[in-house]
């Protein structure tokens, strides 16, 4: 299939990559359907969620496992039965990124993680119980650090 997107361009996806998040996102409750998509070179923890439905909505995204391995939400277990039943350790999660004119001044929402469920193709932007999680974690420094490890 085809996914209009206003950073790539037109790019061609196999249909089965498409997640649904049967909510929307939280801001965007009315665009269902997302694509991740890897930045040029494919190697990084960086990704770009893509609306199927909107060339104009994309985010970046961060693996949050492969940046913050210590990661450990506390989720409601209705969240997770809304994926599918899945088991925690079945779920990739990923933090939406706001990347402002200082890169050095880079976030992550680790409090409202986007937990998919790659099995079912189902998404949920999720609100932890952790207190210990923010809207807007510091990650620039964190990334530099891992970039350097994995050359």
């Amino acid at each position: 299939m085809l996914v209009q997107t206003k950073r790539f361009g037109q790019v061609e996806i196999d249909s089965s990559r498409v997640i649904t998040f049967p909510n929307g996102l939280i801001g965007f409750p009315e665009f269902k359907e997302y694509v991740v998509l890897d930045f040029a070179g494919g190697n990084s923890v960086l990704r770009w969620l893509q609306s199927v439905q909107e060339p104009s909505l994309g985010f970046v995204t961060l693996s949050l496992y492969d940046v913050f391995p210590d990661y450990d939400p506390e989720f409601c277990p209705s969240d997770l039965a809304d994926l599918g039943g899945a088991s925690p350790d079945d779920l990739v999660l990923l933090s939406v990124v706001t990347v402002p004119p200082d890169i050095r001044k880079m976030t992550a929402n680790l409090q409202a993680p986007l937990v998919l469920n790659p099995a079912t193709r189902l998404g949920k932007q999720v609100i932890v119980m952790s207190p210990e999680y923010t809207t807007r974690h510091y990650v620039f420094s964190t990334l530099e650090s891992l970039m350097k490890r994995t050359g």
